[in-house]
């Protein structure tokens, strides 16, 4: 499991420099305030494609459960109708996306120093949305059935070309977050291009000649599909809750939490991939009658996540105020609060990553076994008590910013505990699909 993961961390390392090359490039050369801009239309943008992102996993489930099960026929099958599906999805959400910016920027409180900014940046990205969703789509698939080195040349050469063009259209041609995101919707469609045509060439499995509706398959899908949809987009509407909590300390305490957000990301990273990567081996042997090694599988992956968790904990603690400096610009006046901000809110969270490791570790293992639902329902109350917790401790208790730090470990360790007990009684028992 852990050679299977492996190049899903490498993956997921460069898929995660797409957002913090925009956010470190247009911090370091443009500013605190077009830092922020980026930030609160990335958690828009975030939450209009948690649902392409969630059916994609849903499918991904039914997908490897085939698989194991040597059903190739009915997979090739579950692959057309998840792409018939996806692709009205794709073009409808981003038209939405873009006429709803302005009043969704409006919602969120954004400051004015940084509407403009803002508007232009999430308008970009939600018009190239296809890209990233269809890339997402392939990847999920060839790691349904077990390749997950081959697309991570395509991903290297994706965020290769979407840091030179930052590099390009934000230093040399001054386009600030215009030229961000641009740089990065290019990149992301070339991935899906490259994906799509790796897959039909060398995967026969996903070659789909002919699109084709099943209505039974299509069921399954949203079976798994819309559980994982609801969760990330739940998760997501949390996010942009707490991202209008964050507004109303002004544009430094966005900037702050914006730069330790794409720490912080790039720091889960290993465990949200073990994460997946678990679902997919617990999926297989699940599909092939096989529960003692979907298990064992379990137990090995979950100590594997803790100690990534310890890890990066320690790394964090030892090296925030360089990080976070990466994203700052030492001409810009608002630096030291911007800095002094995400230093406090970094050291309060990164103690308490275990706790997140626990959670996902559950995760991973109840949506490989296909319980769906309950995969869905224990991160929304953990992003649930978080979001209750931040506006608690700010408007009851009078914290500031650094509330939404104490608020996380608050809803990933009462999740975990929710998690062990369904876990020990059994519960998931009889949820899989084939």
């Amino acid at each position: 499991m852990v050679a299977f993961a492996a190049p899903m961390v490498v993956g997921n390392i460069f898929q995660q420099l797409y957002s913090m090359a925009d956010a470190m490039i247009v911090g370091r050369f443009v500013g605190g305030g077009a830092l922020a801009a980026v930030g609160i239309s990335m958690n828009v943008v975030m939450f209009l494609a948690a649902l392409l992102i969630g059916l994609t996993t849903g499918s991904a489930v039914v997908i490897a459960q085939l698989f194991g099960a040597k059903d190739y026929t009915k997979l090739k099958r579950a692959v057309s109708v998840s792409i018939i599906f996806l692709a009205g999805l794709a073009v409808v959400i981003p038209v939405l996306g873009v006429t709803l910016t302005p009043g969704i920027l409006r919602l969120l409180n954004t400051s004015e120093d940084i509407f403009d900014g803002a508007v232009i940046y999430m308008r970009i990205l939600l018009g190239g949305m296809a890209g990233p969703v269809f890339y997402n789509m392939f990847t999920a698939y060839l790691r349904a059935l077990g390749d997950t080195r081959r697309p991570l040349f395509i991903l290297i050469f994706a965020v290769t070309l979407n840091v030179a063009l930052d590099l390009y259209f934000v230093i040399v041609l001054k386009m600030g977050v215009t030229g961000a995101a641009i740089a990065t919707i290019t990149s992301q469609v070339t991935a899906a291009l490259l994906c799509f045509f790796y897959a039909r060439r060398f995967v026969p499995m996903l070659t789909v000649d002919k699109l084709a509706f099943d209505a039974e398959l299509f069921r399954k899908i949203l079976r798994y599909g819309i559980p994982a949809a609801l969760q990330f987009s739940i998760v997501s509407l949390a996010q942009l809750a707490i991202t209008r909590l964050i507004n109303s300390f002004g544009p430094e305490a966005m900037a702050g939490i914006t730069a330790v957000s794409r720490i912080d990301q790039f720091a889960i990273m290993p465990v949200t991939t073990l994460s997946m990567a678990m679902a997919t081996f617990i999926a297989q042997n699940m599909g092939a009658g096989s529960e003692e090694r979907a298990k064992k599988g379990f137990h090995t992956g979950l100590i594997f996540m803790l100690s990534c968790a310890i890890f990066m904990s320690a790394v964090l603690m030892v090296f925030a105020p360089q990080l976070i400096s990466l994203f700052l610009n030492k001409d810009d006046v608002s630096t030291p609060e911007i800095l002094r901000i995400a230093h406090s809110y970094l050291n309060i969270m990164v103690i308490f990553y275990f706790l997140f490791a626990f959670l996902f570790g559950f995760n991973g293992f109840f949506r490989g076994v296909g319980d769906a639902v309950i995969a869905m329902v224990f991160p929304i109350v953990s992003l649930t008590v978080r979001t209750l917790s931040a506006y608690a401790l700010v408007g009851l208790a009078g914290m500031g910013p650094e509330a939404l730090a104490w608020s996380i470990p608050i809803g990933w360790g009462l999740s975990s505990v929710a998690s062990l007990v369904y876990y020990k009684k059994r519960l998931w028992v009889g949820k899989v699909a084939v």
